[in-house]
């Protein structure tokens, strides 16, 4: 049966499908939290300056996602069965990625003054000020002396390395969601397409 759109949407309702606003759950509980709690840093990564947009930009393109999936599942006359296998690879590679960047350049840095643990993105590069006034700090010395503020880490590591660690890790942390709500909004499809179209209204005669 040929699925339209706004039964495809519809079916995201079902409980059968509820798995599909999984990839929405971080995000948008990121958006909602404190920057004080402790589940912060595992939510969404941090990107500084950019950190609204990348939000918007992640939710956009998971939005879009289901949006191909529909018309992709329209126009292809069966999908493989191993298509759903390569986008879980896909996510698997996604979340590599992401804690294979978070480790070298993700930093927790403690304001004991506003007993919080603030949680920042830094470059692979430093930049010559870092060189001359840190030549044996760590990250973290270098941090906790600074401040974990966006102004304090451009001085720190060069623009261009910030740019490119943040641009990957935005790029695996979405990719990695949105190759999961692809598998989940394939089951959305199939499920509408299988789902018996509701029987028409009918009116009862007048007496």
């Amino acid at each position: 049966m040929k699925v339209t759109i706004r039964r495809y949407y519809g079916s995201f309702a079902s409980l059968r499908a509820i798995f599909a606003a999984v990839p929405f759950v971080p995000p948008l509980l990121r958006a909602c939290l404190p920057d004080s709690s402790a589940a912060v840093p595992y939510l969404y990564p941090p990107l500084g300056d950019a950190q609204r947009i990348a939000f918007s930009g992640t939710v956009g393109f998971l939005l879009l996602t289901t949006f191909l999936v529909f018309t992709c599942c329209r126009l292809a006359q069966k999908i493989h069965p191993s298509i759903p296998a390569i986008l879980m690879i896909g996510s698997a590679l996604g979340l590599c990625a992401l804690i294979a960047l978070y480790m070298p350049y993700v930093r927790v840095v403690s304001v004991p003054a506003a007993n919080l643990e603030v949680p920042v993105s830094v470059g692979y590069q430093r930049t010559d000020f870092a060189l001359q006034w840190y030549p044996r700090s760590d990250d973290w010395e270098m941090l906790h002396n600074r401040g974990p503020y966006e102004e304090q880490i451009q001085k720190l590591w060069t623009l261009r390395s910030i740019i490119v660690v943040r641009v990957f890790l935005w790029l695996s942390y979405t990719l990695a969601l949105a190759c999961f709500l692809a598998v989940a909004s394939l089951a959305v499809y199939q499920h509408a397409s299988e789902e018996p179209p509701g029987e028409p209204k009918t009116t009862s005669p007048g007496i």
